[in-house]
Formats: structure tokens, sequence, C-alpha cells
């Protein structure tokens, strides 16, 4: 087996196991019980998107998806896109994919039911500040981002980066929005730990992160 092979196998293998880790615990959620539930959340997260977001988010999906199938396929006549950075930096790509699922356990554990795909608060919502959540505010997205950034790595195509960047971008512009809804449910409780905790990594010394 050559190291292409082996590096798309990685790959592949990396993303259907956290696959694998979300629909285990989006099945214990109250609002991810059902497919249908799901594509109500992924409905709901549309109808937030306004029309030019909306344009770009389905160019680039598309231009992604063809190029994610085009790299774990890998026609021989598809090679434009590979960047030769070396060897190393993929392997070091699939600790850093590998290392987050197990982050990304740990954060769904503490979070338990509360998680969900679109933003919203539910009916008994509480404040989580154990485990993860005890030094930053959002380690989910800091498990997602580190995990997405390893498949990058890994991959090292330029369409594959290109829609997973997005989808970084995406999720990134989201914590503002999340944290608003965050301090109009918990008031002074959640701007007390927000002054503890850092966003996505935590603090070291005084101020945000």
């Amino acid at each position: 087996m050559n190291l292409n092979l082996s590096f798309r196998l990685s790959f592949f293998t990396l993303w259907a196991l956290l696959g694998v880790v979300r629909g285990y615990y989006g099945r214990k959620t109250k609002t991810h019980s059902s497919i249908a539930d799901v594509k109500e959340k992924f409905k709901i997260g549309l109808e937030d998107m306004g029309t030019v977001f909306k344009i770009i988010t389905a160019i680039i999906t598309v231009i992604g998806v063809a190029g994610l199938v085009l790299y774990l396929y890998s026609p021989s006549w598809w090679t434009w896109t590979v960047i030769p950075l070396g060897e190393w930096i993929q392997w070091l790509g699939i600790v850093m994919a590998l290392v987050p699922i197990f982050f990304l356990i740990w954060v769904h554990r503490h979070l338990d039911k509360q998680w969900s795909i679109a933003l919203e608060i539910q009916d008994d919502h509480k404040l989580i500040t154990t485990g993860p959540y005890r030094y930053v505010r959002h380690p989910m997205y800091l498990g997602i981002f580190t995990y997405t950034l390893g498949l990058m790595m890994i991959s090292l195509d330029v369409l594959v980066i290109l829609f997973f960047a997005f989808t970084i971008w995406v999720n990134y512009i989201r914590i503002p929005e999340e944290e608003q809804m965050l301090i109009q449910k918990f008031g002074d409780e959640y701007l007390e730990y927000k002054k503890r905790t850092g966003r996505l990594i935590p603090q070291l010394r005084c101020g945000h992160v």
C-alpha cells in the first residue's frame, strides 16, 4: 500500500469516526433524535443566512464536495490541486485530527443533551462550567477546528482546504451570536464565567482570549 492511499484511507476513517461520535451523541439529545429533527435544524440555520451568503455557501460547498470526491478517488489525471509540502505534514495531520476526537467525546459528555447543531437555548438549559468548559467557553469549536485543520493537513489538496477553511470561518463567526444568546439567558452568571475563561484558549493572564 503506497503512502498516498494510506493518507486517503486515514482521512476517510477519521472523517467517518467523527461522524459516528457526533451521531451517537446526537441521538441522545432532545432535538436530534431523528433525521427529521436534524433536517429541521439545518433548515433553521439556512433561514438565518442572507441571500449572498447562501450563494457563496452553495458555490463553495459544490466545489468542496467535488474536491473531496476527487481527493478520495484520486484519479491519475487529478494532481494540479496537490500541495507538495511533505509527508511529515500529513503524518502530523493524522495526529491533529485523531486527538480532537477524544477531546470532543469529553466535551459531549459534559454538554450532554444540550448540544445542538443550531443556535438555540433549550427550555431547561443550564450553564455548563465543568470539564473542558471550566477552561474555555467553546471547547466544541476548539475541537472541531483542530480536527478540521488536521484533515486539511492530511489532504494537502487546495479544494479540500478551501472547503474546510470556509467551514471553520462559518462556525467561528457564530461564536459572538452564541455568546450573546447565553448572556441573555444567564445574565451576570455568564458574564462572570466569561471573565475567568478564554473563548477558545484557556486564559493564562488577565483579559479575554
